[in-house]
């Protein structure tokens, strides 16, 4: 008679998948939830051929609808061992800006698949009546983590955003004109902290867009501790949108974003920014309340607790945005193509 399922074979399953990930840092994050997914459910089938108690089925259906949010902490798990090992081996998975070297789960397009259309990707729209789940929003974002696609994004961004064209113009010619490495320094060092911060808002707001009615950017909110400014407003939800558990928008309902894009020394700096400032914010227009991060913060010390204490505020951390390495390459690309051509 097989051996019933037990925590102890939940564990060695956990344990096998957590060593599979950690070797292999170029995992994606659907393969490895589809991965994860699989191994519950057929633990599942497993049980029920097996004719065991209801108690363990219901033990093995809550395992199943654990498994998306085990997948991506073994992900952030799988970016940081996949180094070290890639280092040991003497081999690079960095990305150098400037002086600061990030590292990062290199992600690349798909040989043989259609090249990123920008234009297309804006134009995407739910089915009506859908619901939107954290898979869906993911999925939405997913494209822009590579900077092959990113770099498109960008060009098209500067074509439709006046104020976007104009700010990436000024790190251009600051670029062009430096004529000592000092000088070259500050512009990379403008490019990183307000172009690739623009940039940031605008994949957000661009990639939650196709879910609303309306978007406006940087509303001025006064709260009791001083002055707020929304990064995007989303208003009149076209469907149910599920951020996480238990936060999400009913139909017709309104969504504040907060955005920051920057290295996990600087996300960590900017919670309590959050929590005692921005959140509140999104609160007093009534609105439910986003954080939307790059995935730097799945290298950040102490990320558990900066999202449990987000999410007392009132808010839900969702990390979207690529790495900030990958935005800060993709604007250098499109800088170095310009001057190229010039």
């Amino acid at each position: 008679m097989p051996e019933p399922i037990t925590l102890a074979t939940v564990a060695a399953l956990f344990k096998a998948s957590t060593g599979a990930a950690e070797g292999t840092a170029a995992l994606s994050g659907a393969s490895v939830v589809k991965e994860i997914a699989g191994g519950f459910a057929a633990g599942s089938e497993l049980a029920s051929a097996c004719g065991v108690g209801k108690a363990t089925m219901a033990f093995v259906e809550a395992l199943k609808m654990e498994a998306p949010s085990v997948a991506e902490k073994m992900l952030g798990r799988a970016q940081a061992s996949g180094t070290e090992f890639a280092s040991a081996m003497g081999k690079r998975t960095t990305t150098e800006v400037g002086r600061t070297t990030l590292p990062r789960r290199t992600e690349k397009a798909s040989r043989g698949t259609r090249a990123f259309d920008p234009v297309r990707w804006l134009d995407w729209k739910p089915k009506s009546g859908d619901v939107i789940g954290p898979q869906t929003i993911a999925e939405r974002f997913r494209p822009l983590r590579v900077v092959d696609n990113l770099v498109p994004y960008v060009k098209n961004l500067g074509q439709r955003d006046e104020g976007f064209r104009q700010d990436f113009e000024r790190r251009m010619l600051q670029w062009r004109e430096a004529k000592t490495s000092a000088d070259r320094d500050a512009a990379l060092q403008q490019l990183r902290k307000t172009t690739a911060g623009k940039l940031g808002e605008s994949i957000t707001n661009d990639g939650f867009k196709p879910f609303f009615e309306k978007l406006e950017v940087q509303r001025k909110v006064e709260t009791p501790d001083g002055n707020s400014f929304v990064d995007g407003r989303l208003t009149g939800a076209k469907n149910p949108v599920i951020l996480g558990r238990g936060h999400g928008v009913s139909e017709g309902g309104n969504l504040s974003l907060e955005v920051k894009t920057g290295q996990p020394v600087y996300l960590k700096s900017e919670m309590r920014h959050i929590t005692e400032r921005q959140v509140p914010g999104h609160l007093t227009l009534g609105d439910r309340s986003l954080v939307v991060v790059s995935r730097d913060v799945y290298a950040m010390g102490g990320e558990r607790a900066a999202r449990d204490t987000v999410s007392a505020a009132g808010s839900h951390v969702m990390a979207l945005l690529p790495e900030k390495s990958v935005m800060d390459e993709a604007l250098m690309r499109v800088i170095r193509e310009r001057m190229e051509r010039a």
